[in-house]
């Protein structure tokens, strides 16, 4: 019987609800950036959830799952929604790491938080149907748990905090001296005036901002949505 995946956002005592085939266009994209990714190391101070999930693509690519597990967990604290995605799909599947199924039940279900992450949202419902009602039932209580680092109202808010404590120095430097230089490892040199600091500001407004519904520059992640049944079949 098929049905529709509604979102359970912070609401301890629901369920994860999912009645939808895993789409087959997921396999083919969950990990079809990792070789054209060149980590920066320069930029962790800034973009921690940027820099791990590139280090755990690029851990996958050298045949190191564990370090890839360990490299996407840390991106997941600083509220990057991939890491949680490719995590999930890891640890569901048994690819190159012991097989989760709940545990990557969870993640995937943390993955799917945003409402416009139409992917994330399908491949959660199609591996929630699929699994057993005792492995739900774990991986629904693991995800009330993980809720508490993990969710966007933790993570995007610890992650927009960092990023505004490492760029005050820079800011306060640009306004001095528009012109001046700055370095970050692996990156080349460039102007803070619009240069350098424009660049990890767009940056920033994607991975930090952008995800979140609201004005520009606040993390606010909303009232919680209602979970609805969903109609019956015909």
């Amino acid at each position: 019987m098929d049905g529709r995946f509604l979102p359970c956002l912070a609401i301890a005592a629901c369920g994860l609800l999912a009645a939808l085939p895993w789409p087959a266009h997921a396999q083919s994209r969950a990990f079809d950036d990792i070789p054209r990714i060149v980590c920066a190391e320069g930029i962790e101070p800034y973009l921690p959830g940027d820099y791990y999930f590139c280090a755990a693509n690029k851990a996958l690519q050298a045949g190191d799952p564990r370090k890839a597990v360990a490299m996407y967990r840390e991106s997941a604290r600083w509220g990057d929604k991939r890491a949680m995605f490719n995590l999930g799909l890891l640890l569901v599947r048994g690819e190159s790491v012991a097989k989760d199924e709940a545990q990557g039940l969870a993640w995937l279900a943390l993955a799917a938080e945003r409402p416009r992450d139409a992917l994330h949202r399908e491949v959660l419902a199609g591996a929630w149907q699929a699994a057993s009602p005792d492995t739900r039932a774990r991986a629904d209580a693991l995800w009330n748990g993980m809720k508490a680092e993990y969710a966007d109202r933790v993570a995007l808010a610890r992650a927009l905090e960092r990023y505004e404590r490492a760029t005050m120095q820079m800011r306060r430097e640009g306004q001095r001296d528009p012109t001046s230089s700055k370095w970050i490892a692996g990156l080349p040199p460039a102007q803070l005036g619009g240069g350098l600091l424009a660049a990890l500001d767009e940056a920033a407004r994607i991975t930090l901002l952008r995800p979140i519904p609201g004005r520009p520059g606040q993390v606010n992640v909303g009232a919680p949505e209602k979970v609805a049944d969903a109609p019956p079949a015909r």
